[in-house]
C-alpha cells in the first residue's frame, strides 16, 4: 500500500506541467507527508488540519465540503484533494485558470491518489 509514490508525483507534475509550483502527498489518517517536491514535510499535516477544520466549520453549519476544495492565495492557487487512503495539495501558478484545475486537474489527482493505494 502507498507505494509507487514517486510515479505518482511525476505522473501529477507531468500532468499540471509549469502551474505546479509544489506538491504534497500524505496519508490522510496520519497525516504523514508521504512524498512531494517543493513543500517541507510540515505541509502536508498543515493542509490536513486546515481540512478538517473546514470540515468541521461546515458541519456546525448543517453542511459539508466535498472531497477537494480550491484556495486562492497570493501568487497562485492550492488545491487540496482528499481521498480515503491518500490525500495532495498542489500549489498552482497565478496562472491556472479555476476551471481547468477543478475540471480537469483534480479529477486527475483523485485518479492517481486512488491508483497509488
Amino acid at each position: 500500500m502507498l507505494l509507487p509514490l514517486d510515479g505518482t508525483v511525476d505522473e501529477i507534475r507531468t500532468r499540471v506541467g509549469e502551474s505546479l509550483v509544489a506538491l504534497d502527498i500524505w496519508e490522510t489518517r496520519s497525516a504523514l507527508s508521504l512524498a512531494g517536491f517543493g513543500t517541507t514535510p510540515t505541509t502536508g499535516p498543515m493542509l490536513h488540519r486546515v481540512t478538517e477544520e473546514l470540515r468541521h466549520a461546515a458541519a456546525l453549519a448543517g453542511s459539508s465540503i466535498d472531497d477537494y476544495h480550491v484556495l486562492t492565495v497570493g501568487g497562485g492557487l492550492v488545491a487540496v484533494v482528499s481521498r480515503p487512503q491518500l490525500s495532495a495539495a498542489l500549489l498552482l501558478s497565478d496562472d491556472a485558470a479555476l476551471a481547468w484545475v477543478v475540471t480537469d486537474i483534480v479529477p486527475a489527482v483523485r485518479a492517481a491518489l486512488d491508483a497509488a493505494d
